[in-house]
């Protein structure tokens, strides 16, 4: 059994994040894994010094537009196998997916469409987890960990304000239904399985609200059935600032 520290965060702009030395509370603690979403970058537009970090595998699926979106994962371990989507190559979701065989699981880096704003950018992140679920229906019986922005809130636990939040994307029963689901397959929410009755947030509109504590959290990560009794460590790295989001940190036995 290896021991395995992962971080995930939402940093809103990677090179920013590099510039202003932001990164270096998470590379300082050498965590095993780290995966980051909202890099806006594509990887020519990255300091070498990044891509090139010692110890560090890196694989980049960046969006379409470098002014949003794309996704980064550093690793020690080399994975076997590396895609840029679940089953099938789909432009829809550049950026969005980053998916590892490694020797003894499988890592499923996603960052989910946020849903908000015209009807059709609703739609676009339903069907990015129709396409979740049914892969993760294929991978049940496997070691799997599914870790990343989520862009949905799952519970009423899990916003400041469930009344309010209820009639915006993040928190609507539609999305909602997904992350039920994953759960019905057998996936654990790693950080609620150690946290059963915390409120605590990993998301928040502005700085204001962050300091109210008036948040959601729309961070995740989900292992398989499998793994349950290998989490070791789930939690919010919330004193670690730079992004609307928190890093949030697993440590599990694989």
């Amino acid at each position: 059994m290896t021991k395995l520290k992962i971080v995930s965060w939402n940093i809103n702009g990677l090179r920013t994040r590099f510039k202003n030395k932001q990164l270096d509370p998470i590379f300082n603690e050498t965590p095993d894994i780290i995966l980051f979403q909202e890099i806006k970058a594509k990887y020519d537009q990255l300091d070498s010094e990044l891509t090139r970090m010692p110890d560090y595998n890196f694989y980049i699926s960046p969006a379409e537009n470098s002014r949003f979106g794309g996704i980064a994962t550093f690793s020690k371990i080399k994975p076997s196998l590396v895609k840029k989507f679940l089953k099938n190559p789909n432009s829809e979701f550049k950026g969005r997916i980053l998916n590892f065989d490694f020797e003894d699981f499988n890592l499923v880096h996603i960052h989910s469409p946020s849903g908000s704003g015209a009807k059709v950018n609703l739609e676009s992140k339903l069907s990015f987890y129709e396409d979740l679920i049914a892969y993760s229906k294929e991978m049940v019986k496997d070691n799997v960990i599914i870790a990343g922005d989520f862009n949905i809130a799952h519970n009423e636990k899990d916003v400041s304000d469930p009344e309010s939040a209820v009639k915006s994307p993040n928190f609507l029963k539609n999305e909602r239904k997904f992350l039920d689901e994953l759960e019905d397959l057998g996936f654990i929410d790693a950080y609620r399985l150690l946290n059963k009755n915390t409120e605590e947030y990993s998301s928040w509109k502005s700085v204001k609200a962050r300091k109210s504590n008036h948040g959601s959290r729309l961070d995740y990560f989900f292992v398989s059935q499998s793994l349950k009794n290998s989490i070791i460590e789930a939690k919010i790295l919330s004193l670690i600032e730079g992004s609307k989001h928190a890093p949030i940190e697993m440590i599990i036995d694989i």
